[in-house]
């Protein structure tokens, strides 16, 4: 789907981000087959400019950075990637979901787009396969950004939300979708709402409207499990020698201030920022704080 400049204009302005008076070309939408997967990724901006990587949370698609990539994509390569059972790429047959199979997909990822020093930035699932790839291979990237996750997050808003997710699996329709998230607390105006989750939604057989993503990457797991699969990371993050932002949105219930702190505390270069005016899914709730604070981070690497 082509998104309009209408589109992406109306994103922008409920995000509070100025666009010049052509605002921005819609991303370019392109496929590559990755460890026999075919993988969807998004491109913005300008082809030979800085890259920056971008993996999306669980449930989420590559089109939860764009209202992100309007606020970056003057400056910087901005390439969204659908990972494995997302979005529009392809599902894995066999269910191989673990975070080192992400992990050797982001790899892949680089190498196939031959991309030299990205940042790598990634949020919740996206970050927690970010951190693997970064412990396996730190000299192929300039700098990591963690969106609010790290090794250790907060059990019980996890655990309420591994519990919930059947409950709003499927919808009559996109309104139906956009109705019922925006009770949750889901904070783009109806209308808005509607066309970015219509991004997200496939029609089935019978009707219905469902998310995209293939249910076994995570309906049926457990907050314990998602938690004891991650741990295994305190032991790797010495050999992160990149650069690392923890970007933990300040109103987030998942990911504590003591959660990213002990996890900079752990890491050779890493720091942590709170984002004002986020919870977990800090690139939707304000991605132009994500931006300013990405943008810092970028200018200092630049300049250490």
């Amino acid at each position: 789907m082509t998104l309009s400049k209408a589109y992406l204009a109306a994103i922008a302005a409920h995000a509070g981000i100025e666009l010049d008076h052509d605002g921005i070309e819609p991303p370019v939408q392109r496929f590559v087959m990755l460890n026999g997967l075919r993988m969807c990724y998004l491109e913005w901006g300008v082809a030979d400019s800085r890259p920056l990587v971008l993996l999306h949370g669980g449930g989420q698609s590559a089109h939860t950075w764009d209202a992100f990539c309007l606020a970056m994509g003057p400056r910087y390569r901005c390439i969204a990637l659908d990972q494995r059972g997302h979005g529009n790429s392809q599902w894995s047959d066999s269910g191989e979901y673990t975070m080192n199979d992400h992990a050797r997909d982001i790899a892949a990822f680089v190498d196939a787009l031959d991309l030299k020093q990205p940042i790598l930035v990634g949020m919740s699932l996206g970050g927690v396969n970010a951190i693997a790839y970064a412990a396996s291979r730190p000299e192929r990237l300039d700098g990591l950004v963690c969106v609010d996750i790290g090794p250790e997050a907060q059990f019980k808003p996890v655990d309420r939300l591994m519990r919930g997710l059947k409950d709003y699996r499927t919808f009559a329709s996109p309104e139906d979708a956009a109705a019922r998230l925006a009770r949750m607390g889901a904070r783009r105006e109806p209308g808005l709402l509607r066309e970015t989750l219509a991004l997200n939604l496939r029609h089935n057989d019978d009707g219905t409207w469902t998310w995209k993503y293939d249910p076994r990457t995570l309906i049926g797991l457990t907050a314990q499990e998602i938690m004891d699969a991650r741990r295994p990371l305190w032991d790797v993050l010495h050999r992160i020698s990149c650069p690392v932002l923890i970007a933990r949105g300040a109103d987030s219930e998942i990911f504590s201030e003591q959660n990213a702190e002990r996890f900079a505390k752990a890491l050779p270069q890493g720091k942590w920022v709170a984002v004002p005016l986020a919870r977990h899914s800090v690139q939707t709730d304000n991605p132009a704080g994500l931006a300013e604070v990405v943008q810092g981070f970028a200018d200092f690497i630049v300049t250490r």
